[in-house]
């Protein structure tokens, strides 16, 4: 779990929601869009995310909040590293293997992952993370960038 922790210690890649209604495509972009703007992907990352969306639903429902963990290719990401989301509003996601079940998202842990290799481990660590009842409900309470670092630190 350290090397998620790693991942996920980098600056700039936390997101807050600013407005009340996003819907998946926007939030997948905005996210995006900060992995990009830091180098962290190329900008086909973004279109590959949404499409890779719509195809494969990452939307879980847990015992606390909707979470999703969009991920696509590892040839669209330059430096490994996971943004996560933090959004006010629930956003509609589709559910992971029953597309026909909508998930009310609270938090987005979107996996830039370079080696393909280490999908699976790096989903797996974020399950674990997710698992964590307490850390997820202070998840979606922090207030800013420094806070969610640390609650993952």
């Amino acid at each position: 779990m350290s090397e998620l922790v790693n991942m996920i210690k980098q600056k700039n890649i936390v997101f807050f929601d600013e407005q009340i209604d996003l819907d998946k495509e926007q939030l997948l972009e905005k996210i995006g869009c900060r992995l990009f703007k830091n180098g962290y992907v190329k900008s086909s990352f973004i279109p590959a995310i949404k499409e890779r969306e719509a195809a494969f639903p990452t939307g879980l429902n847990t015992t606390t909040y909707g979470i999703a963990i969009p991920h696509t290719d590892s040839k669209h990401v330059i430096e490994a590293t996971i943004a996560i989301g933090v959004v006010r509003t629930p956003v509609i996601f589709q559910e992971m293997g029953a597309e026909d079940v909508e998930v009310p998202v609270r938090l987005v842990f979107m996996l830039a992952i370079k080696e393909p290799n280490k999908q699976l481990e790096t989903l797996q660590a974020v399950i674990s993370l997710i698992e964590n009842e307490e850390k997820m409900k202070a998840l979606v309470q922090a207030e800013d960038e420094a806070a969610v670092l640390q609650l993952l630190n």
